[in-house]
């Protein structure tokens, strides 16, 4: 398996820059401290999931990921014959354990060509 990265979808992102920007100028203008702290705080999730990747699959592990580019979990994979995609959920073949959802929120491109290259897709 060769190493890639899956990103978040970029339109989420750019959606949470918008609209964190738009609330904490308005939230400003308006003299509402906590509408510009909750604005600042999505500009800031946005800028994050625009720069670090939702998961890293290596050739010997899956590293789950937080925004801030944390790794939470760490799956250990053999080869691509120890992952299955099940519709929108990335799974150990072995037990089916859920490793990772690709639906709404991860990138659509990524997500393809992981499922190129991981057999056993289900759905």
């Amino acid at each position: 398996m060769t190493p890639m990265t899956i990103r978040y979808h970029r339109g989420l992102a750019i959606a949470e820059l918008v609209i964190g920007a738009l609330l904490a100028l308005t939230s400003i203008l308006t003299g509402q401290g906590l509408g510009t702290a909750a604005g600042g705080i999505l500009v800031a999730l946005g800028v994050l999931m625009l720069v670090n990747p939702m998961a890293k699959v290596e050739p010997n592990e899956i590293q789950i990921r937080n925004p801030l580019g944390m790794t939470l979990k760490r799956y250990a994979v053999a080869s691509p014959t120890d992952l299955r995609v099940d519709g929108k959920t990335l799974r150990q073949a072995s037990d089916g354990k859920k490793l990772m959802s690709l639906g709404f929120g991860a990138d659509g491109s990524d997500v393809a060509a992981l499922r190129s290259q991981v057999t056993g897709q289900i759905g």
